[in-house]
């Protein structure tokens, strides 16, 4: 059954919910008169009236891309992605994988752009004249045990 208006978009969004479980069994407890925060509107759930659940799987996947790659969305990073979908989509863990999208999407990642000052370049230290005169010490530590001890002390003169 196809609805007058419906986009393509909501078209798969109907089909693939009738294929989660968890949107089944929304769907049955409401059939059954049990109160939720979710609603069936043209086949499609909603949840709190104003947000289209997406169920798990290419959906999900289909909405991170429009909200992250999008003409209107334009790469914004995770918390505008975030924002972007507040206004009109739900799933649980909506959040972590936002931003884990963004976190592992290869464009984004090669253009971040960084607002700290670069580090300039490392300078040599001044040859000593003579023994004693620069003493550096550090510690080697979680080495594999070897006679009872995990730890060394290196000092360079």
């Amino acid at each position: 059954m196809v609805y007058v208006g419906e986009t393509k978009l909501q078209k798969e969004v109907r089909l693939t919910s009738r294929r989660d479980e968890f949107t089944k069994e929304v769907r049955q407890n409401i059939q059954n008169g049990a109160k939720s925060q979710f609603q069936v509107r043209n086949g499609i759930l909603w949840y709190k009236q104003n947000w289209l659940y997406v169920s798990k799987g290419r959906m999900k996947d289909v909405f991170l891309k429009e909200c992250h790659d999008g003409l209107l969305a334009g790469h914004g990073g995770a918390k505008r992605t975030i924002t972007f979908f507040k206004k009109s989509y739900y799933w649980p863990n909506l959040k972590d994988d936002a931003e884990e999208y963004v976190k592992t999407y290869l464009t984004c990642q090669q253009n971040r752009t960084f607002n700290k000052k670069q580090v300039g370049l490392l300078q040599p230290l001044p040859i000593p004249g003579g023994p004693w005169e620069s003493v550096s010490m550090d510690f080697m530590v979680s080495l594999p045990p070897s006679k009872g001890f995990d730890a060394i002390m290196v000092v360079v003169d």
